[in-house]
C-alpha cells in the first residue's frame, strides 16, 4: 500500500495581496520615520529636550557661582567702607604704600638654577 504524504500547499498570493502588503509596510515605515523626525530629532524632540536640560543645569551652576561671588564682593565692599585696618592692609600689600617714617624693603629672590 502506498502511503500518502501530506503536502502543505501554499496558496500563491496574488499581486493585489502583495501590493496591499507593500502599502502596509510603506505606511508603517512612513509613520515610524515621521515619529522619529518629530519626537526624536525635531524642535520638541528628545535630543533637543536633553540639550536644553543640560544647558539649564549649566546655567544653574553658573548662577550659584555668581551668587557666591556677589556675596563675597558685598562682604569686601562693607569691609572697605568700615574697616580701616583692612584698608591699610590692602594699601600696604597691593600698592606698596607705607606710613610716614616707615621704610619699605623690597625682597628680590634669586632665580634657582
Amino acid at each position: 500500500m502506498a502511503r500518502k504524504t501530506s503536502r502543505v500547499r501554499y496558496k500563491k498570493s496574488s499581486e493585489s495581496d502583495n501590493l496591499r502588503r507593500l502599502y502596509w509596510i510603506l505606511g508603517i515605515l512612513s509613520f515610524v520615520t515621521l515619529f522619529i523626525i518629530f519626537f526624536v530629532i525635531g524642535d520638541y524632540g528628545l535630543y533637543q529636550i536633553y540639550m536644553l536640560n543640560r544647558q539649564k543645569k549649566h546655567l544653574h551652576r553658573h548662577i550659584a557661582e555668581l551668587k557666591v561671588r556677589q556675596d563675597s564682593l558685598q562682604v569686601e565692599k562693607s569691609r572697605l567702607e568700615t574697616d580701616l585696618e583692612y584698608i591699610e592692609k590692602l594699601a600696604r600689600e597691593r600698592y606698596r604704600m607705607a606710613k610716614k617714617g616707615e621704610k619699605v624693603f623690597r625682597v628680590i629672590e634669586r632665580p634657582q638654577k
